[in-house]
């Protein structure tokens, strides 16, 4: 037998980092009972769920809601913006007017 032929076929997507983490019992539950209801191991059911996070991530920051909320916040910032430079320009000038005052 040829050695090179021997074991298993490399993987197109090798799974080659090991994350290895502590879960409470409350957590270790809900993973064992996901991995039970959906016959899955529970490093598929992990790799699923970063997966989801992942998705979820992208889907909300790019979604309508997102780009509304974000062109809102800018609208806001702005105005913020422009009364605070008013409030720093007013509090200067009455800085100015305290040291003519006071003679400094």
């Amino acid at each position: 037998m040829n050695p090179s032929r021997m074991g298993r076929p490399p993987s197109a997507n090798p799974k080659s980092k090991a994350v290895p983490i502590r879960l409470d019992a409350a957590t270790e539950k809900i993973l064992q009972d996901y991995c039970d209801k959906h016959n899955t191991n529970r490093a598929e059911a992990i790799r699923e769920a970063i997966h989801r996070l992942n998705e979820d991530e992208t889907r909300y920051f790019w979604s309508p809601e997102w780009r509304a909320l974000l062109g809102d916040n800018e609208k806001n910032l702005m105005n913020i913006s422009e009364e605070f430079q008013g409030t720093i320009q007013l509090l200067l000038q009455l800085i100015q007017q305290m040291k003519i005052k006071t003679g400094e």
